[in-house]
């Protein structure tokens, strides 16, 4: 370990923690700015849920660090390292702290490891072993924010100099975010709901938004953790997630414990291989979704010539049901003999092995 942050020095001797980007950009040593600060801020941010633990703090709907604490649990940056875009951290004011609060003295970096490493894992024990409750949950929040989404996004990577073996966290992970977040179904079914933002009453904790099938108000009651995400969705159309209660026909009437708010991403999708085939496209496949015309609560994708029509509710589920389809096109349609087929197929065939190939390696 270093006495001094000392970012000149090689990042095998200068670093407490390596934060690695991997995937997209980050594969040519560049970062999208909005995506890297929103994964040091929320780093920093379970620095500051160690500090309240550690501080025996109630914690309300905010955790507000003073300015020790600040001081004692900040995370400190140093010049990004060579492979994929790699940034050695150290914590505290320029030195290592210890955290006598912990019964081990275990470095900060090492316990925000085992965060990193309980979510990866999907073990909701560990996680609130390391965070307990609220602590927990707000951390699953934090992380939510920057994890990908798509396949083909970036995956970040944490190790410290203590526990070399690295820890990622992966578009896979988000389904156990959500899940943990969202908790047992109960008595309410968990949903999302497309609509357009019309008001937000903080002192209630209610948002409202117009339904399009209906164009009926909703009332939305959230939880106090998404609140910050809210003023960063105000713009139309949003998605919001959360419990719901349905009137006489079967719409949406509220929706209370509301754990997610966010603008509807409709950004291009790109997809660059099927990964269960290990079959990849010679161009890496774009696709813009779109809002469905009638109900305008489904997200949709097309490719005609290779016969894909595929639509979700949300953006991660509908990467998934876009490879489920992909892989059945290329199984029934690519992978079978001209003489199975009738004209059309053969000619969607022809497109499919056009556009991609399976790797000599693939299996099946």
């Amino acid at each position: 370990m270093t006495d001094q942050f000392d970012p000149e020095r090689t990042p095998q001797s200068a670093y407490e923690a390596l934060l690695r980007l991997e995937g997209g950009d980050a594969d040519h040593r560049e970062a999208r700015a909005e995506h890297l600060a929103a994964v040091l801020s929320g780093m920093q941010k379970i620095a500051y849920l160690f500090a309240a633990k550690d501080a025996g703090a109630e914690v309300g709907a905010r955790v507000k660090p003073s300015q020790a604490q600040r001081d004692r649990y900040a995370l400190r940056v140093g010049i990004p390292a060579a492979g994929s875009y790699a940034l050695p951290l150290v914590e505290g004011a320029g030195h290592q702290v210890e955290v006598p609060v912990d019964p081990g003295r275990r470095l900060l970096l090492d316990r925000i490891l085992d965060v990193f490493t309980a979510i990866s894992s999907g073990d909701v024990n560990a996680l609130y072993q390391s965070l307990p409750g609220e602590l927990g949950r707000k951390a699953l929040l934090e992380i939510s924010k920057w994890l990908p989404r798509q396949r083909e996004g970036m995956a970040v990577t944490l190790q410290t100099a203590d526990h070399p073996a690295p820890v990622s966290l992966t578009w896979r992970t988000n389904k156990f975010v959500k899940a943990t977040l969202q908790g047992p179904v109960g008595t309410g079914a968990v949903m999302t709901v497309t609509g357009e933002l019309q008001k937000i009453d903080f002192s209630a904790r209610l948002v409202t938004l117009i339904y399009p099938p209906t164009r009926r108000e909703i009332q939305c009651s959230y939880l106090p953790e998404v609140e910050d995400t809210i003023v960063e969705s105000r713009r139309e159309p949003i998605q919001v997630t959360g419990r719901f209660v349905l009137d006489d026909d079967g719409n949406p009437l509220r929706l209370t414990d509301v754990t997610r708010i966010e603008p509807v991403d409709l950004s291009p999708i790109a997809i660059v291989e099927i990964d269960d085939l290990g079959v990849r496209w010679r161009v890496p496949l774009e696709l813009t979704p779109s809002l469905d015309e009638e109900s305008q609560q489904y997200l949709c994708v097309s490719d005609p010539p290779i016969g894909l029509n595929a639509f979700a509710q949300t953006r991660e589920l509908l990467f998934d049901e876009v490879h489920e389809q992909l892989s059945m096109l290329w199984r029934e349609y690519a992978c079978a003999a001209d003489a199975d087929l009738d004209d059309g197929a053969v000619a969607l065939k022809r497109e499919l092995l056009a556009r991609a190939e399976a790797r000599h390696d693939a299996q099946g």
